[in-house]
C-alpha cells in the first residue's frame, strides 16, 4: 500500500509556500497518507467509542454477539493462512477451515447488518474512512492543531491542519535517515533499570547524554517548516509513522544547542520544542473523532492499583526478578488526594489482584491508574503469558483465571468509563502499529472504553513516574485544563527543577505521553 501512496505524491511538490498548495493536491494526499499507517491502534480506539456508544441495553446483546462473531473470523482466517502456508500436506484441513470461515464470515455479515440497522453510526465508528482536511478542522478547537507524518524511501511528507488552515510540506529527509536519527535519540532516552532501580540503587542516578545535535536536525527537516502553521497552538496532535512513534516530539530542539549534551545547565538552557506546545499522540488521525464522537455518563470517581507483592511468584517466573516498587504507593495515595478520593479507592499488595481489577465496578471512574511492573510479550517468556501485561500480586495458588498478570486481552474485556488511565510501569507506550491485533496495553485499554491514557515511553525511574503522574493530575484539576496541558507543564516544571540534576534530561521530563484525547478535562470528585 505504501509505494502506490508514495507514488501518487512523487509529482506533487509540497516545498512552496503555503499559498502554493492548493486544496485539491492537499486533500488526496493527506487522505492516502492515514490509509498508508496500519490501523491496528486506531481502530481499537474506534471500536472502543463504538462500545460506549452502544452501551444501551436493548444493543448491547446484538454487538456482543458481533464482537465474538467477528473474533472468530480473524482467527479462522490466521489459521487458515498458516495451512495454505504449509502445501499439499495441510490442504484438507485447509478445505475444512474454508467452510468453516465461510460460515463464520457470513453469521459476522448477518449480525453487522442487524448492528447497523439499529445503530446506524456503529459502520462509521468502527470501519472509519479517511478523515478529510475539513473535518478534521471541525474536530479542532482554535488553540489546537494536528500534525502528520509520513517517512518514505523517497522522502517524509509532513501535513499541519488546524481550525482555519491547512499546509503540507514534503523533505528529502528518508525513512532510513529518519530512523537512524530516532535510533540515535533513542539510545540516550532509554536509561538502564527502569521502576524501582533508581529506589533500589539510589546512587545511580547519573544520566548520559541527549544528542541535542540530531534532535536539532530532525526539528528542522519536519517541524521547522510549520512553525507558522503552529504558532500559538497550545495543543499539538501528533500522528507519526515508523520509528518516530518512540520518540515524543517535545524531545525535538527548535534551535542550535549550546554545550555539553550532559551538563544538566546545558539542557535546562536548551530550546526543546515542549517549551512551545502541548501534545497529545494518536494512533491514527481519525482516533480524534472516536475518541470526541465517543458520549457517556461523566463518572467521577477514582481506581488505583500497585505496591503489588512480586516475590509471591514462584521461582522461575518473570515478576519474581523484578524490584520493589517504594513510590507506588504513594503514588497511588497522591493521585487519590489530588482527586479529593478515599483511601479505599486504592488497592495495595496483596490486595492489589487480578481478581481484584476483574471485581470492581468501573462504571464510575474518571480516572483509573496502575502502579506497578509491566511486562512486554517479549519478556514472558515464562510460560505465563505471550503479550504485554501488568504485573499484579499472584493469588496463594495460581489459577487458570487469575495468575497475576493483567494482560492487554484480559484489559480489553473490562468495561470502562474513564476520562483517563494511567498506566504508570515501564514501557507502557509500546505498541506494534503493523499488527491488528490487541497486542499492545494502550490498544487495550482503549478497546476497554479509555478517552485518554497517559503511557510510559520507556523505563520509566520509580521517583519520576511518582512526581510526573500525580502533579499532572493535580495541575489538570486545580486549572481545569485537559491532560496533557497538565502535563506539558508537569514537565517544564521537572526539567527547571534543580533539585536534581538528572532533572533537565529529557529522559526523565518526557517519560509519559498523553495518547489520545488530550483536552480530555478530569471529572473525579
Amino acid at each position: 500500500m505504501r509505494i502506490w501512496i508514495v507514488a501518487a505524491m512523487i509529482g506533487l511538490s509540497c516545498m512552496g509556500s503555503a499559498s502554493a498548495q492548493t486544496r485539491p493536491s492537499l486533500e488526496p494526499a493527506f487522505e492516502d497518507a492515514q490509509l498508508a499507517s496500519a490501523p491496528g491502534a486506531g481502530a481499537a480506539l474506534a471500536d472502543g467509542a463504538a462500545r460506549i456508544a452502544a452501551d444501551d441495553p436493548a444493543l448491547k446483546t446484538v454487538f456482543e454477539a458481533h464482537r465474538e462473531a467477528e473474533a472468530r473470523r480473524r482467527a479462522l482466517e490466521t489459521v487458515l493462512a498458516s495451512l495454505r502456508a504449509q502445501g499439499a500436506p495441510a490442504a484438507e484441513r485447509a478445505r475444512g477451515v474454508a467452510a468453516d470461515l465461510e460460515q463464520a464470515t457470513q453469521a459476522a455479515a448477518n449480525l453487522r447488518q442487524r448492528l447497523d440497522e439499529t445503530f446506524p453510526a456503529f459502520a462509521e465508528l468502527t470501519d472509519p474512512a479517511p478523515l478529510t482536511v475539513a473535518q478534521v478542522q471541525a474536530l479542532l478547537t482554535p488553540e489546537e492543531a494536528l500534525v502528520l507524518i509520513l517517512p518514505t524511501d523517497r522522502g517524509a511528507y509532513v501535513w499541519a491542519v488546524t481550525h482555519e488552515t491547512a499546509v503540507w510540506r514534503r523533505s528529502d529527509l528518508t525513512a532510513g535517515e529518519i530512523e537512524a536519527a530516532a535510533s540515535r535519540l533513542q539510545s540516550g532516552l532509554r536509561p538502564e533499570g527502569g521502576r524501582g532501580a533508581v529506589d533500589a540503587a539510589r546512587p545511580g542516578r547519573s544520566t548520559g547524554g541527549f544528542d541535542r545535535a540530531s534532535a536539532y536536525a530532525l526539528y528542522r527537516a519536519l517541524w521547522q517548516p510549520l512553525e507558522a502553521t503552529l504558532a500559538d497552538r497550545r495543543l499539538v496532535y501528533v500522528v507519526a509513522d515508523g520509528p518516530l512513534r518512540s520518540v515524543p516530539p517535545g524531545v525535538l530542539v527548535t534551535a542550535a544547542p549550546l554545550g555539553d549534551d550532559r551538563d544538566p545547565a546545558a539542557l535546562r538552557a536548551t530550546a526543546w520544542l515542549e517549551r512551545r506546545h502541548a501534545f497529545a499522540l494518536l494512533p491514527a488521525v481519525v482516533s480524534l473523532k472516536a475518541t470526541r464522537r465517543a458520549t457517556r455518563k461523566a463518572g467521577r470517581g477514582f481506581a488505583g492499583f500497585g505496591d503489588v507483592d512480586t516475590q509471591a511468584y514462584p521461582e522461575g517466573a518473570e515478576p519474581k526478578a523484578l524490584a520493589p516498587l517504594p513510590a507506588a504507593r504513594r503514588e497511588l495515595a497522591g493521585l487519590a488526594r489530588a482527586l479529593g478520593s478515599p483511601r479505599r479507592a486504592v488497592r495495595l499488595g496483596d490486595d492489589a489482584t487480578e481478581a481484584a481489577v476483574r471485581r470492581t465496578d468501573f462504571s464510575d471512574a474518571a480516572v483509573i491508574a496502575f502502579a506497578t511492573h509491566a511486562l512486554s510479550g517479549r519478556e514472558a517468556r515464562s510460560g505465563m503469558g505471550q503479550e504485554p501485561a501488568l504485573v499484579l500480586t499472584p493469588p496463594p495458588q495460581s489459577e487458570q483465571d487469575d495468575d497475576g498478570l493483567l494482560t492487554a486481552s484480559e484489559a480489553a474485556r473490562l468495561r470502562l468509563n474513564a476520562d483517563l488511565i494511567i498506566l504508570s510501569a515501564c514501557d507502557t507506550g509500546r505498541d506494534d502499529p503493523q499488527a491488528l491485533g490487541l497486542n499492545s496495553l494502550s490498544r487495550a485499554f482503549f478497546y476497554a472504553g479509555a478517552r485518554a491514557l497517559m503511557v510510559s515511553n520507556w523505563r520509566i525511574r520509580d521517583d519520576v513516574a511518582e512526581r510526573l503522574s500525580v502533579r499532572a493530575v493535580t495541575l489538570a484539576r486545580r486549572n481545569r485544563e485537559g491532560v496533557a496541558y497538565a502535563l506539558h507543564r508537569a514537565a517544564l516544571e521537572m526539567m527547571q527543577d534543580r533539585s536534581d540534576p538528572s532533572f533537565a534530561h529529557p529522559s526523565q521530563w518526557s517519560s509519559f505521553s498523553v495518547v489520545g484525547d488530550g483536552a480530555v478535562r478530569i471529572t473525579a470528585d
